[in-house]
């Protein structure tokens, strides 16, 4: 009789044993993670004080101070981004996605002016030259009002928290990549796997900040955020397990 011998089908590496190096990469983690909670601290104690003047708003009404400024000027840009994958089999995969943006410029009393981008909805209302009530919150520019619409803005202390938090999500990105896998292949893998990670939690970190300085979405809303934040973060996660792949 015939003996036939079959290849043994692929298999994942064998999980690292515990090193130095992957002890390293836990700590490092650790680190990280833990400096940007403690970063956090400050700007989540102001962010949920905006809270509660925000509640007190649409509560009551005027408890933000109001200063009479004007819509200075206006302008449409489009920006461009490429994003290029590649698989465990060496296909690469390009797509290329260009956004248009709506910038509003105000002026204040003081002469001083700022810009922002703003909803397409709020860009058709604000008209250049016409006159704006500027909501704000210690000294900053929270809210921008004109006849018939109005913008909110996430505070300075919005956006630190958000950036605290990133940062602390690439902490425990790392701290688990060491703890879990740890393996070392390269640093093109070692940056596409961090541009995985981080693509991952850029939208849901964006909501948590915004739903923390102005309340959770709702309805129509709160479905539309919830499926883009799904799509791409399940996009982020194909290309992350992706890279996973044995060679």
């Amino acid at each position: 009789m015939r003996l036939h011998r079959f290849p043994l089908p692929l298999r994942r590496p064998p999980m690292p044993r515990p090193t130095l190096g992957r002890s390293v990469v836990v700590l490092l983690g650790l680190g990280v993670l833990v400096a940007a909670l403690l970063g956090a601290a400050g700007p989540y104690r102001q962010t949920r004080e905006f809270r509660e003047a925000v509640a007190c708003e649409r509560a009551a009404g005027d408890c933000f101070e109001g200063e009479a400024g004007s819509i200075a000027g206006r302008r449409t840009y489009t920006t461009t981004s490429t994003t290029t994958h590649t698989d465990a089999n060496g296909h690469t995969y390009t797509s290329t996605t260009t956004t248009t943006h709506h910038e509003v410029t105000w002026q204040r009393a003081d002469g001083s002016r700022q810009a922002r981008d703003v909803s397409s909805a709020f860009y058709s209302e604000a008209g250049e030259g016409e006159p704006a009530t500027l909501l704000l919150w210690r000294g900053e520019v929270v809210g921008v009002e004109v006849a018939g619409g109005e913008e909110w803005f996430l505070p300075e202390s919005g956006a630190m928290l958000a950036a605290w938090s990133y940062l602390a999500f690439l902490g425990l990105g790392v701290m688990l990549w060491g703890l879990v896998f740890g393996w070392w292949d390269g640093f093109f893998m070692l940056s596409f796997r961090v541009f995985a990670w981080m693509f991952l939690g850029v939208l849901p970190v964006g909501m948590a900040a915004d739903a923390l300085a102005y309340g959770p979405a709702t309805g129509a809303e709160l479905v539309v955020e919830v499926l883009v934040a799904l799509l791409f973060s399940g996009i982020a996660g194909w290309m992350l397990i992706g890279s996973l792949d044995p060679w």
